[in-house]
C-alpha cells in the first residue's frame, strides 16, 4: 500500500472516498495497519485487505465494507452500525463489544465464534 493512500486515511473518509473514486482499480492492501479509535464514517473500504489489522474502537458506521478481507482483525469495540460487510471476511476477526445494529452481513463469511461477545448481531447464519 503506498504512503499516498496511508495519507489520505488519516484526513478522514471524505479524502479517502474522492482518493477511492479516482483510483478505482487499485488493488488496496492495508493488512496489519493500526487504526485504532479513528472516525471513519461511511468510508469506502470496499474489497480491501485489512487482514490482521488493528481497528479497535474505530466508527465504521455506514462504512462500505462490501468484499472486504478483515481475516484477524481486532474490531473490538468497533461501530460497524449500519455497515455493508456484504461478501466480508470474518474468518479469526475479533468483534468483542463491536456494534452490529443494522449492519448487513449477507454472504459474509465468519463462523459463529468470530461474533463472540460482538453486540446486535443480525440473523444471518454463518458460512
Amino acid at each position: 500500500m503506498s504512503e499516498q493512500a496511508l495519507v489520505r486515511l488519516k484526513y478522514g473518509s471524505a479524502s479517502w472516498n474522492r482518493w477511492r473514486e479516482e483510483h478505482s482499480r487499485a488493488a488496496i492492501t492495508l493488512d496489519g495497519v493500526k487504526l485504532d479509535g479513528m472516525i471513519l464514517t461511511g468510508i469506502d473500504f470496499s474489497g480491501v485487505s485489512l487482514r490482521g489489522a488493528s481497528l479497535h474502537a474505530v466508527n465504521l458506521m455506514n462504512a462500505n465494507l462490501r468484499g472486504a478481507d478483515l481475516t484477524g482483525a481486532n474490531l473490538r469495540e468497533a461501530d460497524l452500525i449500519a455497515a455493508n460487510l456484504q461478501g466480508a471476511i470474518l474468518y479469526g476477526a475479533c468483534l468483542h463489544e463491536a456494534d452490529l445494529l443494522g449492519a448487513d452481513l449477507t454472504d459474509a463469511r465468519y463462523s459463529a465464534e468470530d461474533l463472540t461477545g460482538a453486540l446486535h448481531v443480525p440473523n444471518v447464519p454463518a458460512r
